[in-house]
């Protein structure tokens, strides 16, 4: 096992586009780290160079105290998983898995322990005689998985490995492959544009946009403390709604305005951050999860509420997410274009008859099963303020958080 270290590490093309810039990231040994962002921010290159297939730039990367910038990537002692299984078709499961040790001559019976010992992490030990033709894209990725396991590297490499699953068939691999990677304690560097594998999957995640790491914590952090707004409107599922307000002293309280709605921040949240003294009068981001909201004032107090009119509202058994139209004004600056919903959900945003407009913020609340609201219906809400994000327009940077 190793721990994988990038100082400065930077991807320049031979055109002059920079895919990654000055990235600096410490993998603990052991650690299973997830890097994520949307197309083109750097992430597969960032793997690509860890394994070799990418020449770096500027900078160095460390597997273990050794660096590799130099390194052929079979000297390196990395496995990777893509995305596509890569599985020969003629061969069984333990053709397929053991194809690594025949290939380095490693003795037949330690080839056929290890196969045997693979195939039961992997679950598969019943499967060793079938073809991969006789498998699910479930069991067809775990023998891809098994390849790379059965040669005991220092470091795994995934990219994007459940991309080619339904949806179903991801969420167990999710669990399969954290349940896989504990059980080994192997330093694990996993690639996805999904925001929901990096959360439930990885010890830490590192946000990536346009080549530069925009922040690098535990997955609960970056979702309760983005750094700025772009982790902030990438992180959660529905996504962030970000409004553009004002804070503003009344007497001694602290008040946040949206639109026609005043907010006023109680005498704990002030103490906690100071920092949104100095944004007094001053335009800022405001951001509100979906869960934040609430029909009942009773856990949020009387710091207020919002008023909208209700669009649509999408029914998911033990909850509803609730689309509502609000006077205020979005907040739609390129970091937050960049990390809504990706092309799936806003198709399905535009069945349900919801169009952006940029003088009014449509709004998303995530709210009880028992909740009464109707579409074509106007609905109040209150907010739950301890739990807003205020970021600084001009910067996207977080304040007080």
């Amino acid at each position: 096992m190793a721990a994988i270290t990038f100082d400065d590490v930077t991807k320049t093309y031979g055109d002059g586009h920079r895919a990654v810039s000055d990235l600096n990231l410490d993998v603990k040994d052991g650690e299973f780290v997830v890097l994520v962002g949307p197309s083109g921010c750097g992430k597969t290159t960032a793997l690509r160079m860890i394994a070799g297939l990418e020449e770096i730039s500027d900078g160095q990367i460390r597997i273990g105290e050794r660096v590799v910038n130099n390194l052929p990537p079979g000297a390196r002692d990395i496995a990777m998983v893509f995305q596509n299984y890569a599985l020969y078709p003629h061969m069984t499961v333990a053709e397929n898995i053991g194809f690594a040790l025949r290939m380095r001559k490693v003795p037949k019976a330690e080839a056929k322990r290890r196969i045997a010992e693979t195939a039961r992490i992997i679950g598969l030990l019943d499967h060793l005689d079938r073809k991969p033709g006789q498998l699910s894209g479930g069991q067809r990725q775990r023998v891809a998985m098994g390849r790379a396991i059965v040669r005991e590297p220092q470091v795994f490499l995934m990219d994007e490995p459940l991309s080619n699953l339904d949806a179903k068939l991801r969420v167990q691999m999710r669990a399969e492959i954290s349940r896989i990677q504990r059980q080994l304690a192997v330093t694990t560097v996993y690639v996805t544009h999904d925001q929901v594998e990096a959360m439930t999957m990885g010890d830490r995640v590192a946000v990536m946009r346009k080549g530069l790491l925009q922040q690098f914590d535990a997955p609960q952090r970056l979702y309760e403390r983005p750094a700025n707004l772009f982790v902030a409107s990438f992180m959660g599922s529905p996504a962030m709604n970000v409004l553009e307000g004002s804070l503003e002293r009344d007497g001694d309280a602290l008040v946040c305005r949206i639109g026609s709605a005043t907010l006023v921040l109680p005498p704990d949240v002030q103490q906690a951050r100071p920092e949104l003294a100095s944004h007094v009068g001053k335009p800022v981001a405001v951001g509100i999860r979906p869960e934040a909201f609430d029909e009942a004032a009773g856990r949020n107090g009387d710091g207020g509420r919002l008023r909208g009119h209700v669009q649509a509202v999408e029914a998911l058994g033990s909850e509803l997410l609730v689309h509502f139209d609000l006077d205020a004004k979005p907040v739609l600056v390129e970091d937050v274009l960049e990390g809504l919903v990706d092309q799936e959900q806003a198709e399905e945003l535009a069945e349900l008859g919801i169009v952006a407009d940029s003088s009014r913020a449509t709004v998303v609340a995530r709210l009880d099963a028992s909740a009464r609201v109707r579409p074509d219906e106007p609905i109040e809400l209150a907010v739950d303020l301890r739990h807003l994000h205020f970021f600084d327009l001009a910067s996207g940077e977080a304040v007080g958080a």
